[in-house]
């Protein structure tokens, strides 16, 4: 991989957010690779398919290896994958055990393996002078309960508190890390259908070409699709 080339890998590349901020870094001259179970469904022109189930964070590591070969070692990591088990009869200690600890897995376990696969990955990389940037797709659970995101929630605090770590461990100029989420106009949770995803790549493009400051990034998501730092 030539010094200048840049990669991106996204982890849960869904048909919303994470179809569109691959197309907007290929737009910019990015090689992307996307991770998913379905690899029959990555349907962007251009991106390299990778297998990934994020149940099972041991196919972290091969995903990783196998971008690191058709790719080169990534530049930028989107870890974009979530789980939510609604508890039953808006009962939050109502839902069983396994459910709880299967979407923990997806949100956090498997999130600190792309995190430490990354970042050692990134040490191997020759003459590179920009940071690895890794951005993982937050919202306000962490900081707003919610009952009905019980599991939801407690796997993205965890997130945020790995992220966070990592902004005070390293050196901005090694890795930079990123928990952002689309807020509402008051701050608040956003509804699943009003998730925009044009605001979501133009934030990550920003994002990795260090226009915004802090790990914890929120933003709304104006008429035209474009995001609005809060």
């Amino acid at each position: 991989m030539a010094a200048s080339q840049k990669v991106l890998f996204i982890i849960g590349g869904g048909p919303r957010i994470g179809h569109t901020v691959a197309r907007k870094f290929l737009s910019q001259g990015y090689q992307v690779a996307i991770g998913r179970r379905h690899i029959d469904k990555v349907d962007v022109d251009g991106a390299i398919p990778v297998y990934v189930d994020v149940t099972k964070p041991e196919t972290i590591e091969n995903a990783f290896n196998e971008v690191e070969s058709k790719l080169g070692v990534p530049t930028a990591v989107v870890y974009n994958a979530a789980a939510l088990t609604f508890p039953p009869d808006k009962d939050p200690f109502g839902v069983t055990p396994d459910d709880f600890a299967r979407d923990l897995t997806v949100n956090a376990s498997a999130a600190y393996s792309a995190l430490h696969h990354a970042t050692r990955l990134a040490r191997q990389r020759q003459n590179e002078t920009s940071p690895l940037v890794f951005i993982a797709t937050g919202n306000v659970t962490p900081f707003q309960p919610n009952p009905l995101a019980v599991t939801l929630g407690a796997g993205k605090s965890a997130l945020a508190h790995i992220i966070s770590i990592g902004s005070l461990a390293y050196d901005a100029k090694e890795f930079r890390f990123y928990f952002a989420s689309q807020v509402t106009e008051e701050g608040g949770s956003v509804p699943y259908p009003q998730v925009n995803a044009a605001a979501h790549g133009e934030a990550y493009w920003k994002l990795v070409n260090g226009e915004v400051g802090g790990w914890d990034v929120r933003f709304t998501a104006t008429v035209n699709g474009s995001p609005k730092f809060v």
